[in-house]
């Protein structure tokens, strides 16, 4: 038995609110593999759960903690994701970041461009998770078994 109606998934993936993009990231949590730099997921999937991560954290405290917390090897992986899947700058900026984030001149441009950005990093985000709809879905409804919503 699935774990969402598929009513419920179409108005979730329907939503264009950012709180969705948090609740979907959500649903992802359990399967996902920390000691993995991607999380065991798609590299699509990774991108999304981490770029929710990394603009969410320096939004809240500045992208020096994003890259104090993250381990290389993700960091690594991250910018691969994004010279693949993101916009232009976005790889740009991430690399600028792992290069200079315990510089305050560079980290604080990384910043500066991910607060000016953070509503072209949703629509992005959103654009990837409806293109990769199929396969989230999928991770989704692979969670536990439990009550259909």
């Amino acid at each position: 038995m699935p774990k969402f109606s598929q009513a419920y998934l179409d108005s979730l993936f329907s939503s264009y609110d950012y709180c969705k993009l948090v609740e979907l990231s959500g649903y992802l949590q359990d399967g996902l593999s920390r000691s993995e730099p991607t999380y065991g997921y798609p590299q699509p999937v990774f991108v999304f759960l981490e770029s929710l991560v990394w603009f969410a954290q320096a939004m809240r405290s500045g992208a020096v903690t994003y890259y104090e917390a993250t381990p290389k090897a993700r960091q690594d992986a991250m910018l691969d994701a994004l010279e693949r899947e993101a916009p232009a700058g976005f790889a740009t900026h991430y690399s600028l970041g792992m290069q200079g984030w315990q510089d305050e001149r560079k980290i604080e441009v990384v910043d500066l461009w991910m607060e000016s950005h953070d509503e072209e990093n949703n629509r992005w985000l959103w654009r990837l998770v409806n293109e990769h709809r199929d396969t989230i879905e999928r991770l989704c409804g692979q969670r536990g078994r439990g009550t259909t919503i």
